[in-house]
């Protein structure tokens, strides 16, 4: 067992090495892609659309509490789905467990969260919002947040070696994803009868969960466990349905 985590090291090592080289602004990118992001769509809600966040929470720093979140999960899954087709050789000339690919570039993501969240830190202690301890309670997020990213870039990774034309459909599914999932508006915008949808999106319960703790000072545990158990699940039904197809993705890659 133990070898099996040092290959995922080593993988995402090699990833966190690879991903900005030749790049102009390197790790730079891991700041600007959700600071502009919040910036423009906070313009966009808050100056145009007019709308307000409960307890008059700054627009930014409200969707800057989400995007941190759901870029870990979208850049993750666009990662893992290439995967196997970036290692092609390495996938058909070498005996390991395939699935430790998508795996290391989740992981690689790890890094970009905690700056982006020391960020957001920063951003709260500018805006006087609740700065504490209890701001570190988000972080255990990121167990069923990595357990959720890992699920879905396995199974993409697969489908995505098998029929090429599938990583179309990934980024449609995770445009969709985007705005079901409550990043940019407020769970409370949502209708009741919708609400059996959200608790069923751990990405929806993560940020929910995380913004209570942040800016209304409530622990949710439920929806704490709710995405975890939800994510585990997933996880160890796509970990299976990827060994069942292993060496399918071996013969066609």
């Amino acid at each position: 067992m133990f070898w099996y985590f040092q290959i995922i090291e080593v993988l995402t090592i090699r990833e966190i090495k690879n991903r900005y080289k030749g790049s102009i602004l390197g790790p730079l990118w891991l700041i600007l892609y959700p600071l502009i992001t919040s910036l423009f769509l906070s313009f966009i809600f808050e100056k145009i659309l007019k709308i307000k966040v409960d307890n008059n929470v700054p627009f930014f720093i409200f969707i800057y509490s989400g995007i941190i979140y759901w870029s870990l999960f979208e850049q993750g899954i666009n990662l893992a789905k290439n995967s196997l087709v970036w290692n092609r050789e390495l996938v058909t000339k070498t005996a390991f467990p395939k699935e430790t690919l998508p795996f290391s570039f989740i992981f690689s993501k790890i890094p970009d969260f905690f700056v982006n969240y020391i960020i957001f830190l920063f951003f709260l202690f500018i805006y006087k919002i609740n700065f504490s301890f209890s701001l570190l309670l988000p972080t255990i997020s990121l167990i069923p947040l990595i357990l959720i990213s890992a699920a879905i870039g396995l199974f993409f990774s697969f489908t995505n070696a098998i029929f090429r034309d599938f990583g179309r459909i990934i980024e449609f599914l995770l445009m969709i994803g985007f705005y079901a999932t409550p990043v940019i508006y407020q769970e409370n915008f949502v209708p009741q009868k919708y609400y059996l949808f959200l608790r069923l999106n751990p990405l929806a319960n993560i940020i929910t969960f995380n913004r209570e703790i942040i800016f209304n000072k409530n622990v949710h545990f439920e929806m704490f466990f709710f995405a975890l158990i939800i994510s585990f699940f997933a996880f160890i039904f796509s970990l299976l349905i990827f060994r069942h197809f292993e060496k399918k993705v071996v013969d066609l890659i």
